[in-house]
C-alpha cells in the first residue's frame, strides 16, 4: 500500500473510531466500520492510481450495491479521495450516477 493510500485509509479508521464504533481493515482495501443499528459502513481511500484502474469503476459500483447481512438496506459507501484527484473522483460518481448512493469526504 503506498503511504498515500495509507494515510487517507489511516484518517478513515480514525474518523469511524472516533464515532465509537468498531473497525476492522478488509482484504480489499476498504476500512468496515460497525456503527449504531447494525449499520456496516464502508470507507475507502482514493489516489490518483485508482482513477487510471480500468477496474475501479465497476469496483466503486459494486462497491456502492453491498448490502447489510440479511440482504438488507444498502451499506453506507464512503470515499476519501486524495486532495488531486478529489474532483475526477466527483465527476466519476455523477457520471456513474451513484452520486445519491456514495458519499466523498475531504480533508479538513
Amino acid at each position: 500500500m503506498g503511504e498515500r493510500r495509507e494515510d487517507l485509509t489511516a484518517t478513515l479508521e480514525a474518523y469511524y473510531r472516533g464515532c465509537g464504533w468498531k473497525v476492522q481493515r478488509a482484504d480489499d482495501g476498504t476500512v468496515r466500520a460497525d456503527g449504531t443499528g447494525g449499520v456496516t459502513w464502508i470507507g475507502l481511500a482514493v489516489v490518483p492510481d485508482d482513477l487510471a484502474d480500468g477496474m475501479f469503476e465497476a469496483r466503486v459500483r459494486e462497491l456502492a450495491d453491498v448490502r447489510m447481512p440479511g440482504g438488507g438496506e444498502r451499506c453506507p459507501f464512503e470515499l476519501l479521495p486524495a486532495e488531486e484527484c478529489s474532483g475526477e473522483v466527483r465527476s466519476l460518481l455523477e457520471r456513474l450516477r451513484l452520486r445519491d448512493r456514495v458519499s466523498v469526504y475531504s480533508l479538513a
